[in-house]
């Protein structure tokens, strides 16, 4: 058994501790126990010792540029050549970083300035897109949150990351007036899957034309699927539920953190993993800076998913859709 004494330990000691008993855990359901410890020592650490919140920019060191690139869980990036177009102007990256490990980040997100809320993530993520003059944009939109060390799984950063992200905009650009996701929904496909396999009809069909063909580039067929999908989504995001929760791990996220579920966009991620994850849809969460004290608190005591009314609307059509 690994030793238990964490105190005389690093930070960087420890997160490599927990890691390693994480990946250990299905072997040693006994080391439960001291995996708890290390847990309850990192988050004492960050309790006592903030991490700092930084941006991640041209002038970043190279060493630290590759980690971003190698951490992005959400849109890969190929090289540094895509992380480049994701710091330009109209673009912004920023981490935590701890002061016991100043050349590492902890966890960071990626953002993008737009006029309106996004819809399509595609624009976004394409190297080749022109660089716009922020001072034209009025919204901030997330668009990726990635941890960087699986010892630090649990350990709660996404919420402290966004709100010093939105204290910071609002500072030095306040003709921001919105601040929300595009953000993808990954556990859709797999649940879909499942209502198929346990109801059949119209559902097998469905999921047996996503997982075959080129209907993205069908118009009929395309236009056939988003007037089953959006529905069926808007279900999901709402009403199923792990344990008392949403399903969803997105969700679950930023509802916790006050934000409400805004829309649910048709092909806004055209990538291989967006159609993988959820047909292509993706969806947006409002940070609305008025309610997002009062969304965390009642969603801590309810788990009630806050969403605008056209998404509870929508989600009445999933039966019709299904059937």
């Amino acid at each position: 058994m690994p030793a238990s004494n964490s105190s005389s330990r690093s930070l960087a000691e420890l997160v490599d501790l927990r890691a390693n008993l994480l990946r250990a855990a299905g072997r040693h359901p006994s080391w439960a126990a001291v995996e708890a410890r290390v847990a309850d020592s990192l988050r004492a650490h960050f309790a006592a010792d903030p991490p700092q919140l930084r941006r991640i920019d041209a002038r970043t060191p190279i060493s630290i540029l590759r980690q971003i690139v190698r951490y992005e869980a959400v849109h890969k990036m190929q090289d540094l050549g895509d992380l480049w177009r994701r710091l330009q102007s109209d673009r912004r990256c920023y981490a935590l970083f701890s002061p016991s490990m100043p050349n590492e980040p902890l966890v960071f997100t990626e953002l993008a300035f737009t006029r309106g809320i996004a819809e399509d993530v595609s624009n976004i993520l394409n190297r080749d897109a022109p660089v716009v003059d922020p001072e034209a944009c009025d919204s901030a939109m997330f668009y990726s949150i990635s941890s960087c060390h699986e010892g630090l799984r649990g350990v709660p950063f996404g919420n402290l990351l966004i709100r010093r992200v939105v204290e910071r905009l609002r500072q030095e650009m306040p003709f921001l007036q919105t601040f929300a996701t595009v953000s993808p929904v990954p556990g859709f496909r797999p649940w879909l899957k499942n209502m198929a396999r346990d109801r059949g009809g119209r559902l097998n069909e469905i999921v047996t034309t996503l997982d075959h063909g080129r209907w993205m580039d069908e118009r009929y067929e395309s236009a056939r699927l988003k007037a089953a999908l959006l529905p069926l989504c808007a279900s999901y995001l709402l009403d199923a539920k792990r344990g008392t929760e949403p399903l969803d791990p997105v969700a679950r996220f930023h509802l916790g953190n006050g934000a409400s579920i805004e829309g649910i966009n048709w092909l806004g991620d055209r990538s291989a993993d967006g159609f993988t994850r959820s047909a292509g849809i993706t969806a947006n969460y409002l940070y609305n800076l008025a309610d997002v004290d009062v969304n965390h608190d009642f969603y801590r005591r309810t788990h009630a998913v806050i969403a605008a009314r056209r998404i509870e609307i929508l989600a009445h059509g999933a039966t019709v859709s299904a059937s």
